[in-house]
């Protein structure tokens, strides 16, 4: 047993022995060792696999109630947008003048247009021979007069006076025409009114404004105008609201509409009629027929019927400006074949163009 035991140890020993001896080579084992380390990091690509297997299944997820919320955000969208901006806009609604507009007369046109070959105008011709009007009828050579069917007659000053109307009380005055203009500063002169530097003129549009250089010193910040409109000017005349009263130069006829508008929005004003708009003399043109005749006052439809009472339209193209001169030829049975302003004929002259373009194109 004792031997066996020392055979046993002693074969230990060997073993040990061989391994000590053998331990160099197993320094150099570990260098192979590297090589398979690559292999087992190339081989372990298959976990990005199941990376990229999960990320699918992450965004797969949340992509079915992203619709949903898509869908109830324009939801709620929807119903806020007019709550937002309606106020806004009854708020800018509140704020212009409210002016009644009254509708567009009706337009009479054939279906057959006839060339237009003479017109006349019922204004006196520009005192410069510069007009829009001379420039349309040199373009298609059509004869063009002028004669004013009306002429205007001042006040004198013993029958203002009766009006009890005291300009000088006024600071604000309100212009509507070159006529109303130069009769203010007549009738103030007759009465040895001293006009105030301080007056404050509110004209309709930026022509009449330019006139009052013939009588005042020009100044901007004492001198408004708008457009031509009746809703500029009252949205200048608000603006000025409790500057004090406001005067309106005017003739015996008129149009009511300005006067509506400023009884409306509690305007405190006075008129004074300081002229008066008569009938001219036409008695010579009795024989003379012309295709177009034009007006822009209804002072001047009834000067045509106090000229001629037996007056018939029939082929006569009636071009119209403004709907107080409208609502006179509709009440004399006559039919209007022309009208502005509109929204696409601006100014008379534009309009009246544009129908001679129509009826004449054949014989240009």
């Amino acid at each position: 047993m004792a031997k066996k035991v020392v055979e046993k140890t002693s074969s230990a020993n060997k073993v040990t022995a061989s391994s000590s001896t053998k331990k160099p080579a197993a320094k150099k084992a570990p260098a192979a060792p590297p090589a398979p380390a690559k292999k087992s990091s190339a081989k372990a690509k298959p976990a990005p696999a199941k990376k990229a297997a999960a990320a699918p299944a992450k965004k797969t997820t949340p992509v079915k109630p992203a619709p949903v919320k898509k869908a109830a955000k324009t939801v709620v969208v929807k119903p806020a947008e007019p709550v937002v901006k309606s106020p806004a806009k009854t708020a800018k609604a509140e704020k212009k003048p409210l002016v009644e507009v009254k509708p567009l007369p009706q337009v009479v046109t054939s279906a057959v247009l006839k060339p237009v070959k003479s017109i006349l105008i019922s204004q006196p011709k520009p005192e410069n021979g510069k007009s829009p009007y001379i420039d349309v009828a040199a373009e298609f050579k059509i004869k063009l007069d002028w004669r004013p069917f009306t002429h205007v007659q001042g006040v004198k000053a013993a029958d203002f006076r009766k009006q009890k109307v005291y300009i000088d009380q006024y600071q604000n005055v309100i212009f509507t025409s070159r006529v109303a203009i130069e009769q203010y500063f007549r009738i103030c002169e007759e009465l040895r009114v001293k006009v105030s530097e301080n007056n404050r003129y509110f004209c309709i549009s930026e022509a009449i404004a330019l006139y009052l250089q013939k009588f005042i010193q020009y100044r901007k910040r004492k001198v408004t105008f708008g457009d031509g409109k009746l809703p500029k000017l009252m949205e200048l005349i608000l603006k000025h609201k409790e500057d004090r009263k406001f005067l309106l130069p005017c003739s015996d006829v008129r149009d009511k509409a300005l006067v509506d508008a400023l009884a409306k929005h509690n305007i405190q004003y006075s008129e004074a009629v300081i002229y008066q708009t008569l009938a001219s003399d036409l008695s010579d043109l009795s024989d003379v027929k012309y295709d177009m005749l034009v007006f822009f006052n209804p002072s001047a439809i009834d000067s045509l019927y106090t000229n001629f009472p037996d007056f018939s339209q029939d082929e006569t193209r009636l071009a119209i400006f403004g709907n107080t001169t409208a609502d006179a030829v509709k009440a004399h049975g006559l039919n209007i074949n022309i009208f502005a302003p509109t929204p696409e004929n601006p100014s008379l002259v534009d309009a009246i163009r544009k129908y001679i373009i129509q009826a004449n194109k054949k014989s240009r």
